[in-house]
């Protein structure tokens, strides 16, 4: 069973947004999900709602806990976690990988000694 963890990685705000001032509008985050040794991940920004002024959290106010607990509501987490439990399927028993061929071995050429050759400078 892996163990899940969100990240909040960035807010944007707006400066100000019908009279309300550091108004959060954009939540950057990571998920990641680890089991044993290994870990998978996912990236997005998630869109919150307009803010309602009775009850507005300014950012410096704001907690990860509460930012988690809108972003998690507005998306399918249930699906997110079977994506990074295949993510993690994968990486233990992977299904396709990216083989080479075996290349030739090229030997390096080795310089022919000129023959005739001094340490004179040429005169013209």
């Amino acid at each position: 069973m892996a163990n899940y963890k969100w990240v909040i990685n960035a807010v944007d705000c707006y400066t100000a947004k019908d009279g309300l001032e550091k108004v959060a509008y954009n939540i950057h985050w990571s998920y990641f999900a680890t089991e044993g040794e290994h870990t998978a991940s996912m990236i997005g920004v998630q869109s919150i709602g307009e803010p309602n002024p009775d009850n507005f959290v300014a950012f410096e106010d704001l907690t990860e806990e509460q930012v988690v607990s809108w972003i998690s509501a507005a998306m399918d987490v249930e699906q997110m976690q079977a994506n990074l439990d295949k993510q993690i399927e994968d990486i233990v028993a992977p299904k396709v990988v990216t083989l080479q061929l075996n290349k030739p071995v090229i030997q390096p050429v080795q310089e022919q000694v000129a023959e005739n050759v001094t340490d004179e400078p040429i005169v013209e």
